[in-house]
């Protein structure tokens, strides 16, 4: 099924796309093996969607800010300290795609609910930078409607698991995926 989930990902904001980006005097939009987006998504959608506070005792105007601040805390409990940032990494796994990148050079970009709208913040300045990668828009925050968000990730993942199966060589393991993501995202 790997061949069939491959392709290319863009994701504008305000008509950029936040995922394109330079490396070696060439600009590239995000090419990888789909999958890992789509299942991360159907996954977490929930999560994004909630309208949880963000779980720790810090302040920030956005995603970033939080996590930054969250850099700022110190214990000499160790068991406290590592309660903070099993916390923090727990929340970033379930509001950053990041953690399911499969060494593709996909953006580092939060996605969070604040007040009925949704929250996409993204720092990317020094991300991969080490690889000669530089994103052609590396920092921002906007605020989207929240039907808006969720209507437009539904359709990508509906559109991604049509695709897959009517293209399909495997139809067993595509059926069975398209079950499971279909059951997560309701």
């Amino acid at each position: 099924m790997t061949g069939e989930t491959w392709g290319g990902f863009e994701l504008f904001i305000h008509g950029v796309d936040i995922c394109q980006y330079k490396r070696e005097n060439s600009v590239n939009i995000y090419q990888w093996n789909l999958i890992y987006i789509v299942e991360w998504f159907s996954e977490n959608l929930k999560y994004i969607l909630n309208d949880e506070l963000f779980p720790l005792p810090v302040e920030g105007r956005n995603a970033l800010e939080l996590l930054n601040n969250c850099m700022l805390f110190e214990s000499d409990d160790d068991d406290e300290f590592d309660a903070w940032f099993d916390t923090k990494q727990e929340w970033e796994f379930k509001h950053s795609w990041f953690s399911n990148r499969a060494g593709s050079f996909l953006p580092d970009v939060f996605f969070r609910r604040v007040n009925g709208e949704l929250e996409i913040a993204w720092d990317n300045e020094s991300t991969y930078s080490s690889e000669g990668v530089s994103f052609i828009n590396p920092t921002g925050t906007i605020y989207l409607p929240l039907n808006i968000f969720e209507s437009t990730i539904k359709n990508f993942i509906e559109d991604f698991l049509d695709h897959i199966f009517l293209n399909s060589k495997n139809r067993c393991d595509v059926e069975d995926f398209h079950k499971k993501i279909k059951n997560s995202i309701k």
